[in-house]
């Protein structure tokens, strides 16, 4: 697989590093210097983008590969609240693209295990659910979106949990509040527990990440997967098809 590589920070340097293990090839780079949109797009010979670039040109990156036909991984956000739209332009031009704010495969597995344990929960409220994540000092939102989204899945499926409360708190807290605390230090690079806490025992959903190659690891994989597909793709529907494959 050739990929064109669309944002060079952090993320976009892991994918470097680490699709060549993985069999493929990163053909071209794009970032502030040398911009997507101005591109030729005859000129890219990639089979798929790789994108994690800035939320200010997400929308104008999405629309351009919409309309030039070239599909794309994205893991930019900042854009969702124009998902209709975008929606629009994928199915006007038969795209192919696949986004999440999260790309880490174990990530992916902790929701179903949630989604999956929530509904026996739901019958047992002596278990209290919480989130908890922990990152580097150099993250700047607090909680993470990993943690929101999971706290936010669980608000689904407990009729007795209301809203997420992702502040600190100094006194008694609302029962029907899903506390999601946070923890900065040091160099962590993102642990999120979701915990089941009654009189009698705990019960513990956890994922930890060891570097962002986990993160590269699951863009790649998703990257092969939406060969020869069109449509807008969610990890959700990489897991469906690969559980499909199972049964």
């Amino acid at each position: 697989m050739q990929i064109a590589l669309v944002g060079t920070g952090q993320m976009g340097q892991a994918v470097d590093a680490l699709a060549e293990s993985q069999g493929h090839q990163v053909v071209d780079r794009f970032d502030g210097d040398r911009p997507l949109v101005s591109t030729d797009p005859d000129h890219i010979t990639a089979d798929v983008a790789i994108d994690f670039s800035l939320p200010k040109v997400a929308l104008d990156h999405l629309r351009w590969y919409c309309e030039n036909g070239l599909p794309a991984v994205v893991g930019t956000t900042g854009w969702y609240d124009d998902l209709p739209r975008v929606r629009n332009w994928v199915e006007e031009n038969g795209a192919s693209v696949l986004y999440a704010p999260n790309f880490s495969i174990g990530v992916a597995v902790l929701r179903r295990a949630v989604q999956s344990v929530g509904p026996l929960l739901n019958r047992l409220p002596d278990y209290d659910a919480f989130v908890h994540e922990m990152h580097h000092t150099k993250k700047v939102d607090s909680p993470s979106g990993t943690a929101q989204m999971l706290g936010e899945l669980l608000i689904e499926q407990l009729d007795r949990k209301t809203h997420v409360d992702g502040e600190a708190q100094h006194d008694q807290i609302d029962a029907s509040a899903l506390h999601v605390s946070s923890t900065r230090a040091g160099s962590v690079f993102g642990e999120h527990t979701v915990g089941f806490d009654s009189p009698y025992d705990r019960i513990s959903l956890e994922h930890r990440a060891k570097s962002r190659h986990g993160f590269a690891f699951g863009a790649l994989q998703a990257a092969d997967w939406l060969q020869g597909r069109s449509g807008l793709f969610t990890l959700d529907d990489v897991l469906d098809d690969w559980i499909g494959e199972l049964n």
